[in-house]
């Protein structure tokens, strides 16, 4: 069985990041704050959300600029921290 091969990325890219949680405690603001301390200024409309409840649970869908492959993992690990966070998609 083949391995399959990871893709190229060229960057900067834009991706969605999905933040799953408990709808007491996760707050956009908090995951935002995250986003501009670890990524700088987002493009226009960037700093919107979307979001989608069901029951205790909350998600927020951000898009996000990474400027490099390295950008990743230090902002999704700190969002990990965060009061409430149960998932990343």
């Amino acid at each position: 069985m083949e391995v399959c091969r990871r893709p190229d990325i060229t960057y900067p890219t834009r991706i969605p990041m999905k933040i799953i949680g408990r709808q007491e405690e996760l707050r956009p603001d908090m995951v935002m704050e995250l986003i501009l301390a670890h990524l700088g200024p987002q493009a226009d409309g960037d700093e919107q959300h979307t979001a989608n409840c069901k029951g205790a649970f909350i998600s927020y869908t951000f898009w996000v600029t990474l400027p490099h492959a390295q950008a990743e993992t230090p902002l999704r690990e700190a969002i990990q921290k965060l009061p409430g966070v149960v998932m990343q998609l």
